[in-house]
């Protein structure tokens, strides 16, 4: 059995399009969350990372899906909750040590950019119809 570390995080869509993060140190987009820390609920993983990353608060919809990767050596397990942004709330980098921008991926374009292997099974997932959004 594969050790995975527990990620969680959210897909915030508007229309077609997909917010995602531009992690410095992966050349990638990516969607904003993080790790699960011990004691906490998947829930709690994607709203507390959520606000770390976009500096605002977002409302968990619903949970989508999960998928397994694996960088470096180390597998990943991500879960995603399907979020909106709170009202009133504007997402902004807000951990400029590790992100440089935010950016609308359009779904359907994914392969145009430099995405994280999970974004790019997601983006695939949406084109396809296997996501209810």
């Amino acid at each position: 059995m594969i050790d995975r570390i527990q990620n969680s995080g959210c897909a915030i869509i508007d229309g077609d399009k997909l917010l995602l993060l531009w992690k410095i140190k992966r050349n990638h987009y990516e969607f904003p969350g993080g790790k699960v820390e011990p004691g906490e609920s998947l829930e709690q993983a994607a709203l507390r990372e959520t606000k770390e990353e976009l500096g605002c608060d977002v409302e968990l919809i619903r949970y989508l899906c999960f998928k397994d990767f694996t960088v470096e050596g180390r597998h990943f397990r991500s879960h995603k909750f399907l979020a909106k942004i709170a009202q009133g709330q504007t997402p902004r980098v807000n951990e400029p040590t590790k992100f440089s921008h935010l950016f609308w991926l359009p779904m359907k374009e994914y392969k145009s950019y430099s995405v994280a292997p999970n974004v790019k099974e997601f983006c695939e997932d949406y084109i396809e119809g296997k996501l209810v959004l």
